[in-house]
């Protein structure tokens, strides 16, 4: 999602969950709820070590950590703490789990293990960092920052949070990296052309290339590699919406998958809207996602053509930001 809403995500869901209409930016749940199916509960299974659907949710007041099987059974939370804890990734090898947090203050980034364990923070600044991505190798993760004058960059650091760079060094904000399955190219957002576009880099930070050049935001949410690094998916502004859309990895053949997914944020906009993302199955054969086609903010999974959508969380809490490995 855009770093202009970010500072604002705490305060955005507490007013949710108090049940206000006050709007929100891209960083805030829906506060109107639809009635639901009972969550599908059940014991934890050995599957949860290293694998599943990881998604933020607000379903027990507070946004927290949960884990899923590919169905949408067994959501498990995995974190319990008075702060919000939010957008959580898995490491390549599903030993860690990364995650953003302001539990001490500002929004840092974090990693546990998959069981919510051994929590270790791994940045120490004043400023904010968001969108943590995992290298293929596990060794390195890419994040965004303003850390520099409130200028969002893309930084490196080590998997301990060591060895932190900076990698775009642009006055044009930079942000919501992602690294390609061979690990030789970072697709990301930028503003230094005016509009939100996706664009691609080395992973030393030369030879930054625009994929999409269109008079729109294509920096909504979150953007992700196929795993057979064919593909990108991402979410644009488009109508007035959050809307899924995949391309190829050389940015050509753009399609619109989604038609009303889910509001998007609009600069000074008062207007609410949910925490859009999107990502892709570990086969290839499917995107996971968030909507609120059904009434509140769930994560959805549809095929890459934008066919069989199916709703895995069915809570009226809202749940967003999913993971899937």
């Amino acid at each position: 999602m855009s770093p202009r809403a970010i500072v604002a995500i705490a305060a955005l869901a507490v007013a949710a969950l108090a049940g206000t209409t006050t709007g929100a930016g891209e960083g805030s749940p829906l506060a109107t709820r639809r009635p639901h199916a009972p969550a599908r509960q059940s014991t934890v299974t050995a599957a949860y070590a290293t694998s599943g659907i990881l998604f933020t949710s607000l379903r027990d007041g507070n946004a927290e950590i949960y884990v899923m099987h590919s169905d949408g059974s067994n959501p498990r939370r995995l974190t319990h703490h008075r702060a919000h804890d939010d957008f959580p990734l898995w490491a390549p090898d599903g030993t860690r789990i990364s995650f953003l947090s302001d539990r001490d203050g500002n929004w840092e980034l974090y990693s546990m293990r998959p069981d919510g364990t051994q929590v270790r923070r791994l940045t120490h600044t004043d400023a904010d960092e968001h969108s943590p991505a995992w290298s293929p190798d596990g060794a390195t993760i890419a994040f965004s920052t303003d850390r520099d004058d409130g200028d969002w960059e893309v930084y490196l650091m080590d998997a301990d949070g060591g060895h932190q760079r900076n990698l775009t060094r642009h006055p044009g904000w930079d942000y919501s990296p992602n690294w390609s399955p061979d690990g030789r190219r970072i697709a990301f957002v930028s503003e230094r052309d005016v509009n939100a576009e996706i664009y691609v880099m080395d992973v030393d930070g030369g030879n930054p290339t625009r994929l999409t050049n269109n008079d729109r935001y294509d920096g909504l949410g979150s953007n992700a590699w196929s795993p057979d690094g064919k593909r990108l998916v991402y979410l644009a502004r488009i109508d007035g919406h959050a809307e899924v859309c995949v391309m190829n990895a050389d940015g050509s053949d753009q399609q619109q998958l989604t038609h009303g997914n889910a509001p998007a944020w609009m600069p000074g906009s008062e207007a609410p809207a949910v925490n859009v993302s999107a990502g892709w199955s570990p086969d290839n054969e499917s995107i996971v996602f968030v909507s609120d086609r059904e009434g509140d903010s769930d994560v959805f999974v549809m095929r890459p053509d934008g066919s069989h959508v199916r709703n895995l969380t069915f809570h009226p809490g809202a749940d967003y930001a999913p993971a899937w490995r």
